[in-house]
């Protein structure tokens, strides 16, 4: 493994290099140090019997502590259909900070063990807008039920299985250290600029609880002690209030099924006056920009994005909802959701990009 960075007339240093490394299942993670904060790095792999390279892929370093400058990020759900993921290849050549995969990047149902689930994987990480996108930045992902089983809980799966879906998901989804205790919920720093909260909203389900209570407790106290300008929640599915479009169908698939952590959470939002929340979701099959709750609900100040589906079946019912105050936008086009946050001007320009590269909708948040 080589990794490169561009350094004007020189044209490409090598700055690091690790021999003796291994795929697993057609992947190859390593750590890297040594690298400098907010820096473009080029990393490509070698084939030591072969002598052939991997395609190179590009990346940027997260901003120092008080790092500050306009980050942007893309993201997209439910990639089930559609291939070559044509929205990913449009992403790509965006130049992002990240692309967050929410959540049914692969749609894995009827697995149970490592091999079956490696396979899902495989299929997915060589489509070509898979490809091309986690080439051209770093990646953020975070699961939901097709992952592991459609509507999966813990009581219904096989001895081994959720383990064996874990380690498939990390051995294509490369993470850093969660919070401790934690399968896949952390949080990333963008300097001063950004905090990103991933959840994990699956994986942790019991009873009324949506999230454990470790994981409720550690993304109160990071949104507290966040000195950030933007704090953006990666959630798997949406916590807006989307009763006015499915009544009471699907609750127990929403943040709508466990109101009393979802009252507790936005709730909290609001008495600590923590500013610059942004929700994040995926799962609905349709892209929305909209506020949490309606007028007099604890989410009425914050607003949440849907980004997707990538390629899994539109949900076209759901633009029959168009203009409603609540629901300011929504579109049932296959997308991907494009974040430019300005911590100057407190705004964060949200778009929704096609697989044709067209714009459906851009509109500037303030936060």
């Amino acid at each position: 493994m080589v990794v490169m960075e561009a350094d004007g007339d020189r044209g490409w240093l090598e700055v690091l290099r690790r021999e003796g490394l291994s795929p697993v299942d057609g992947v190859l993670q390593a750590p890297l140090s040594g690298l400098r904060s907010d820096e473009a790095y080029c990393v490509a792999f070698r084939d030591e019997d072969t002598g052939h390279w991997s395609r190179v892929a590009r990346f940027r370093t997260a901003l120092a502590g008080d790092g500050w400058r306009v980050v942007t990020f893309g993201a997209t759900s439910c990639l089930g259909g559609n291939e070559p993921w044509r929205t990913l290849t449009q992403a790509a050549g965006a130049q992002l900070d990240f692309f967050a995969f929410l959540v049914d990047t692969v749609y894995a149902d009827g697995s149970v063990e490592l091999d079956d689930y490696r396979l899902s994987w495989s299929a997915a990480r060589t489509t070509p807008g898979f490809v091309d996108v986690t080439a051209s930045t770093a990646m953020v992902a975070t699961w939901d039920d097709h992952e592991v089983g459609n509507n999966w809980t813990a009581d219904g799966l096989a001895p081994g299985q959720f383990d064996a879906a874990l380690r498939a998901f990390r051995e294509v989804m490369p993470q850093g250290r969660g919070a401790e205790g934690s399968t896949l919920w952390r949080q990333l720093r963008f300097g001063s600029v950004l905090d990103v909260f991933v959840l994990d909203g699956r994986g942790e389900r019991s009873g009324t609880d949506y999230l454990s209570r470790a994981q409720m407790d550690w993304v109160k106290a990071g949104l507290a002690g966040s000195s950030a300008r933007f704090k953006v929640i990666l959630n798997s599915v949406p916590i807006t209030d989307l009763s006015a479009i499915f009544g009471q169908g699907a609750q127990d698939d929403r943040w709508e099924g466990f109101p009393e952590q979802r009252a507790e959470l936005l709730g909290f939002i609001v008495e600590a006056g923590i500013e610059g929340v942004l929700w994040v979701s995926g799962d609905v099959h349709y892209a929305q920009v909209g506020r949490v709750d309606p007028p007099g609900g604890a989410g009425a100040d914050q607003f949440e994005v849907f980004a997707g589906p990538g390629g899994s079946f539109a949900n076209v019912g759901a633009e029959l909802f168009q203009g409603d105050p609540q629901y300011a936008w929504m579109s049932s086009v296959w997308n991907y959701a494009r974040f430019t946050c300005d911590p100057g001007t407190g705004r964060v320009l949200v778009e929704h990009i096609d697989d044709d590269g067209s714009m459906l909708n851009s509109v500037t948040l303030q936060l």
